[in-house]
């Protein structure tokens, strides 16, 4: 069972703006950020925070898709097992994809709208995430 949580979700800002927001968020970005040249336009970013309740680092993952006058953000949470007490992480996981996409949405000046969230996520739950929100 993975300690992962999932989220997607629709930011009200165009992707400039949120790209710029990304890059200010530390928690979201400390590790990797990088603007891929697609079309739909599109960036990761890698982010790492301690968690004090789950007695380790958890990373996430955010991925940003333009949509013009909007941004779909989809995030990934999850923290390194090594032991028997790692098989909980009291809600951390789920904590960082919420405290993430919150202060991406107040860098960006914008409001956003949860569309699908995955808990305990591993690659049976991932399906939950594909595709969720996308326009067109």
């Amino acid at each position: 069972m993975a300690l992962a949580h999932g989220l997607v979700a629709r930011l009200h800002a165009p992707f400039d703006t949120a790209y710029a927001a990304l890059q200010e968020v530390d928690i979201a970005s400390n590790i990797y950020h990088e603007a891929l040249p697609t079309e739909p336009r599109a960036a990761v970013a890698v982010g790492e925070k301690y968690f004090i309740r789950a007695g380790n680092s958890l990373s996430a993952t955010t991925i940003l898709v333009d949509e013009g006058a909007a941004t779909l953000v989809k995030i990934v949470a999850t923290g390194a097992r090594e032991g028997f007490l790692d098989f909980f992480d009291l809600g951390s996981s789920r904590d960082y994809t919420h405290l993430v996409l919150s202060r991406l949405a107040e860098r960006a000046g914008a409001d956003y709208e949860v569309i699908v969230e995955a808990s305990r996520l591993d690659s049976s739950k991932a399906r939950a995430l594909w595709g969720a929100g996308s326009r067109g």
